[in-house]
């Protein structure tokens, strides 16, 4: 990208202060952005990033913010003969994160096209089917259709609403694709309900055309000139909201037809006379680069049919844009959703060109903007779609890389730019900077393309140690907008950078709901990935408070919109802090924040619990071949409920709280009130919570009841019954009694949101305090037991520490028993658990739903990965 940092100055002797470095950037710096075909990135609403390798026909996915990275498997033919084809270029993610696409150009051959369908897992991904487009008819650019309405969030009362479907239905096909193909046609790729093999059928872009499943449009496209060939070399497909109308743009090439007998490999003659006339030199034909592109970008319009038994497109050709000469960089559409103040939806055609002149001097960049609209009649129905005059402008400092559609919760529509600085300085400083500012991302309105206002600019930072390296040269957005992911050009190796994308300013008199609790509501209700969102959290640069604040109006909102989702609140607090407890270095709060989510992630354990024994229950009767299960499920609560109870005792101050609060203590009449603030208090404070945790002592209770009255008729069936009772009977704590305790506190529960901060509110501290110092006097609490376990009483045997958190690793997260094969089981991205269940689906023995409810989520509601 860069030219090596030089001194401004000489070398500055000792007696003087260094002096700042400078840097600055040649034509050939951001060659590579011209450059056909585009290296893909695409980021999934899952929060996998997959980029094709730089050499390889490979495609390498990534998981966001974790390590997990893997290759995905390649088609037959790509792994018999890899040399016959070039890296990927194009790879699309459907929107539900159940299907991947992706073309490989072939080497002298046909291209292959294969599509891959996702597993339970994350990263378990099969090859559906694949198949070939013929050299010079590859594909140029894909877009699925059908996908989930897009949902928008009024940021001053944070009233989610759900926009009008994008494009056409699909109402007989899941998934349906659209391919632009490089001899200018549009393919209809689609899996019929109930039909096992992909169909498709195309339809012409450079004439009308229409075509169906029963009757293909077979007509081909005249040549423009005897002797050449028009090859579309990018292209943009685009829908509206509300319209059934699909548009296509093209820009296109003129090659020449090849010659028909086969070129020489060794076309060098040993013969050849050196005394040439300068007339008689051969001329060969031009490269790819060399040729120019048309100064015309072609508009057709498509539309998806369907007559209730029969699929078929047809197209329609509008007038081409005019007048855009110059190396186009991207053509994108951006569709703006129907407002108050525009009922209806408006789609933008964005086009980015750079123009390198002579190649002597830095490049000029332009992006011009083509708004689309419908006309009405006179009736006032809307028919036809018309292109307005064109909006231009130009970047007279700085180099525009990349343009991407932002998407904010507001439903508003924009432009994320990044521009690039062509020269800048490094200050010479004591303790060098990681990191360099070589540019600014910012947003610009449309369609008048000028910058809003309304949005903070972000600088694009670059390692101190790759200024003077390279320019990116593709970028995409995270599900949640609040990042861009960048690759770089280098051939050997596939290198990435995230950046920060701009932010809305947030006006404090305007509203009091922070932008990033939007982004989190929206991804929740959009079933999207929030894992960029939570990066945001995890930072140290964000205070603890501030987090809880996001936390708080996120779960005010959901609890508004969705009321009584308990379980999608602990999920969240558990991706928020753990990721938090990754990132931060202070071991004071490390130790705060780890101590939250594995509080959130014991609530949220109850609640999946409570849901398996119910499942596993007939009235009275227990389906006695799970018997075991639930065992290992009862010894977890019972872990769980004596973690709990002897914290309250260590934590009592054997006075009475609203004497110490009113101050009316005569022994210690200025001594402040302890205040209970540990995230295990949560299970008493918290209504749902605290109801969560006496259904538990219930279903302990009932089961308890119903292996006592059992009479073991064999020696398994007696050794689960014993292990049962003895686990209740000597745990040192009377269910009966400590539930009397818990329904006594439930009466004062007050209803209120403690998540965002986990822990208890000071509005709660009496009757808590009241509760655990009851606990320390009760006789449900046997303190003997809880405190002093059997076998520390064994005379010889070493001392043996508890570790609580090397127990649970060894633990199923799902199950709550031991993990025998720990190597075959699956991993939770968002709390670290590993599960063997739901691994095997298709056997015959899983016959309760409790086995499969967690088959393609972890109990917090995290994926799995293998």
């Amino acid at each position: 990208m860069l030219n090596e940092a030089k001194a401004t100055v000489g070398t500055p002797s000792k007696t003087k202060p260094k002096e700042d470095l400078t840097w600055n950037c040649g034509w050939w710096d951001f060659y590579p952005l011209s450059e056909y075909p585009r290296r893909p990135v695409e980021w999934s609403n899952s929060s996998i990033i997959f980029t094709g390798h730089a050499l390889q026909p490979l495609i390498l996915a990534r998981h966001f913010s974790s390590s997990k990275q893997f290759t995905m498997l390649s088609p037959a033919p790509l792994m018999s003969n890899p040399n016959n084809y070039e890296p990927p270029t194009i790879i699309t993610c459907s929107p539900d994160n159940r299907w991947l696409f992706s073309f490989f150009p072939g080497r002298g051959q046909d291209g292959l096209c294969c599509l891959w369908q996702r597993g339970m897992e994350l990263d378990n991904w099969s090859v559906k089917e694949w198949w070939t487009f013929a050299s010079g008819a590859g594909v140029v650019a894909a877009s699925w259709l059908g996908g989930p309405r897009e949902w928008a969030i009024d940021p001053s009362t944070g009233v989610p609403t759900r926009l009008p479907s994008r494009g056409p239905p699909t109402p007989v096909s899941s998934p349906t694709l659209l391919f632009v193909t490089q001899d200018h046609r549009l393919v209809v790729c689609y899996l019929r309900f109930y039909v096992p093999t992909i169909k498709m059928f195309s339809c012409s872009l450079r004439q009308p055309s229409v075509a169906s499943e029963r009757q293909p449009d077979n007509s081909q496209n005249a040549l423009d000139e005897v002797g050449s060939v028009k090859i579309c070399i990018n292209a943009a497909i685009g829908t509206s909201f509300g319209e059934s109308s699909i548009f296509i743009a093209m820009r296109s090439q003129v090659f020449p037809l090849p010659s028909s007998s086969p070129p020489d490999p060794f076309p060098l003659d040993l013969s050849l006379s050196l005394d040439i006339e300068p007339e008689q030199t051969e001329t060969y034909s031009t490269s790819q680069e060399d040729l120019s592109e048309d100064s015309t970008i072609e508009i057709a319009e498509a539309h998806l049919l369907f007559d209730g038994m029969v699929m078929g497109v047809g197209s329609r050709i509008h007038p081409p844009i005019e007048n855009a000469p110059g190396r186009l960089r991207g053509l994108t559409f951006v569709c703006k959703p129907p407002t108050s103040e525009s009922p209806t939806s408006t789609l933008n055609l964005i086009a980015t060109f750079i123009d390198f002149g002579d190649y002597v001097s830095l490049p000029s960049s332009i992006i011009k903007c083509y708004p689309f609209s419908k006309l009405k009649s006179s009736a006032g129905e809307q028919v036809s779609w018309t292109i307005h005059p064109e909006v231009k402008r130009d970047f007279e400092s700085g180099i525009l890389a990349h343009v991407a559609q932002s998407q904010p919760v507001s439903g508003e529509r924009g432009l994320y730019v990044s521009i690039y600085d062509t020269s800048g300085t490094q200050p010479r400083q004591t303790s060098k900077p990681t990191e360099v500012a070589v540019g600014t991302l910012k947003v610009l309105k449309i369609p008048d393309l000028s910058d809003d206002e309304t949005w903070e600019g972000s600088p694009i930072l670059s390692p101190v140690h790759r200024i003077g390296r390279e320019v990116p040269v593709g970028a995409v957005v995270s599900p949640g907008g609040n990042l861009l992911c960048t690759i770089f050009p280098s051939p050997w190796s596939s290198q990435m950078a995230v950046q920060k994308l701009p932010r809305r300013k947030v006006d404090a008199t305007e509203t009091s709901i922070p932008p990033l609790a939007l982004s989190f509501v929206a991804a929740r209700l959009s079933n999207r990935s929030s894992d960029d969102l939570t990066h945001a959290l995890s930072q140290p640069s964000m205070p603890l408070n501030e987090v809880s604040e996001v936390l708080y109006h996120v779960f005010v909102l959901l609890d508004r919109h969705t009321p009584g989702d308990f379980a999608s609140q602990l999920g969240l607090t558990i991706e928020s802090y753990r990721s938090r407890a990754l990132q931060t270095s202070s071991s004071g709060e490390k130790g705060r924040v780890n101590a939250n989510w594995r509080t959130a992630h014991d609530m949220v354990s109850l609640v999946a619990c409570n849901a398996i024994f119910n499942d596993c229950r007939d009235e009275e009767e227990y389906q006695t071949d799970l018997i075991w299960q639930l065992i290992d499920l009862s010894s977890w609560i019972m872990c769980l409920l004596e973690k709990l109870v002897k914290e309250c005792i260590l934590s009592s101050d054997f006075t009475d709280p609203q004497s110490s609060r009113d101050g009316s203590n005569p022994d210690s009449p200025n001594k402040p009130s302890r205040i209970l603030t540990s995230p295990v208090f949560l299970h008493l404070v918290h209504p749902t919570a605290l109801q969560n945790l006496r259904t538990s002592l219930g279903h302990i209770k009932q089961f308890q009841a119903y292996l006592a009255k059992l009479t073991p008729r064999t020696e398994n069936a007696q050794l689960s019954r014993d292990i049962l009772l003895d686990l209740v009977e000597c745990s040192g704590i009377d269910i009966q009694g400590l539930d009397a305790i818990l329904e006594k506190l439930s009466k004062s529960v007050q209803e209120f949101s403690a998540m965002a901060s986990c822990q208890p509110l000071p509005s709660m501290q009496i009757p808590l305090k009241e509760t655990v110092n009851l606990m320390s006097k009760t006789p449900a609490l046997d303190k003997a037991r809880l405190f002093v376990k059997s076998f520390e009483m064994v005379d010889g045997q070493p001392h043996m520490p508890f570790d609580r958190l090397q127990k649970d690793k060894n633990k199923d997260v799902v199950s709550k028993g031991l993990l025998l094969h720990r190597s075959q089981g699956m991993n939770c991205l968002r709390c670290g658990g590993q599960t063997e269940y739901g691994k095997d689906l298709m056997s015959p023995r899983l016959i309760v739903l409790w086995e499969k409810s967690w088959a393609r989520r972890c109990v917090c509601g995290g994926s799995w990965t293998r």
